[in-house]
């Protein structure tokens, strides 16, 4: 079985008693599948850890909001004043909206922050270790600094994560064609994590710059064997039809 669908069926929870026994002695034996299998087990952690932070950030405006409103109590004109205001800004809103370049919105609707999965953070650790400094920028979203970080361990090691994160950096940074390019000189290598995340992101950047063929190229890909973006994937070929 091919170990990226090995892997896959593992987070679904629908590996066979055998494919189990499979999972489990390469688990053990073979050292790629266990750096891709530790490195996708950091992404789904790292993923749910920011989603619950979202969250919570929610309930709690939600809930400042609801104790304001219960405080405050305004005449009736001042009402009809905000309920007027509200539909002029929905009106100005729909039609900025609306004007948006059509990839944009959908660059827009798929495009998360890719989270750090690869070196723990520590806040306020002075230290020389450059992968650390990487990070700590990254996560401290000085995606400039990061880029510059990134950069020069991949110049130097040829690391496939500090490729990976160059790219992320420059997205961030809204400098597409330039993560395009960091994104294009990875070299595919059988069952690396970072295949499909790098066409993820890589269609991303070529939807974002209306390049939508060459995007399409890429999600047809994704949507070909079993991945973290093959649903996404497919979802995105649907909204570009």
């Amino acid at each position: 079985m091919d170990k990226e669908t090995l892997l896959t069926k593992y987070f679904e929870g629908t590996l066979t008693e055998e494919e189990s026994i499979l999972f489990h002695s390469l688990l053990e034996n073979d050292t790629e599948f266990k750096n891709d299998f530790n490195f996708q087990k950091n992404v789904k952690a790292a993923i749910a850890l920011e989603e619950r932070k979202e969250l919570k950030n929610k309930l709690q405006h939600l809930e400042a909001t609801r104790n304001k409103s219960k405080n405050t109590k305004l005449p009736k004109m001042h009402w009809v004043s905000i309920a007027a205001s509200f539909i002029l800004f929905a009106i100005i809103g729909f039609w900025f909206y609306n004007s948006e370049n059509q990839t944009g919105k959908l660059y827009k609707k798929y495009y998360q922050t890719f989270p750090n999965v690869e070196a723990p953070v520590v806040r306020g650790f002075d230290t020389a270790d450059i992968k650390s400094n990487a990070f700590y920028a990254y996560d401290s979203k000085n995606y400039e600094k990061a880029l510059d970080l990134f950069s020069k361990i991949y110049e130097k090691d040829k690391d496939d994560y500090a490729l990976f994160y160059k790219g992320l950096s420059l997205m961030e940074l809204t400098r597409f064609k330039e993560a395009i390019t960091a994104f294009e000189m990875y070299q595919e290598k059988p069952n690396s994590a970072f295949n499909s995340y790098i066409k993820w992101y890589l269609s991303l950047c070529y939807l974002q710059i209306n390049e939508i063929e060459k995007s399409k190229v890429l999600l047809n890909k994704l949507v070909t064997f079993e991945n973290p973006f093959q649903n996404q994937a497919n979802h995105l070929l649907d909204d570009l039809e």
